[in-house]
C-alpha cells in the first residue's frame, strides 16, 4: 500500500516550508496607531477604499468647532465626501506633526495641505476590534 509513503511526504514537503506559508490568510494588525496609520496613508495616496476599510460601517464623528454634537456617519457618506475633497484639492495631504496613544484613544496632531494652503488640524480616533469606531475632529 503506497498510502502512507504518500502522507508521510506531503507532511515531510509541510514541515519544510515556514508557517506562514502553509496559511493562505493574511495578518491585519489592529493596533490602534496601526489602524489609524492605514487611515493616514490612505488619505496621503488618495485611496479613499483604504481609508473607507479602517472604519466600521457606521461610526460617530464630532467635529469640536461644531456645536451640533457628535453624528453617526456611514462609510459611504464618508467616502462621496472624501470623493468630493480629493476632486477638489489635488494636493490634499496631511503631515503627522504628533501622535499620542492612550490605550484605544490615538490623537494626532497634523498640518493639512488643502489647495495650497496650510493649516494645524487635530483628530482624536477610537479604535476597538481593530476599526475606528469614533472620530472627533479640532
Amino acid at each position: 500500500m503506497r498510502l502512507p509513503s504518500t502522507i508521510a511526504l506531503v507532511l515531510a514537503c509541510a514541515a519544510l516550508r515556514p508557517a506562514e506559508a502553509q496559511f493562505h490568510f493574511t495578518h491585519r494588525d489592529t493596533l490602534p496607531q496601526k489602524v489609524v496609520q492605514r487611515a493616514l496613508d490612505g488619505f496621503n495616496h488618495h485611496d479613499v477604499v483604504a481609508i473607507e476599510a479602517e472604519y466600521e460601517p457606521t461610526y460617530l464623528y464630532q467635529n469640536l468647532v461644531d456645536s451640533a454634537g457628535p453624528k453617526l456617519i456611514s462609510r459611504v457618506a464618508m467616502r462621496d465626501s472624501l470623493i468630493l475633497v480629493f476632486q477638489r484639492a489635488k494636493d490634499a495631504k496631511l503631515r503627522l506633526s504628533k501622535r499620542v496613544l492612550n490605550g484605544p484613544l490615538v490623537t494626532d496632531f497634523y498640518v493639512t495641505l488643502l489647495n495650497g494652503r496650510k493649516r494645524k488640524h487635530v483628530d482624536l480616533y477610537e479604535v476597538r476590534h481593530g476599526k475606528i469606531v469614533r472620530e472627533w475632529e479640532y
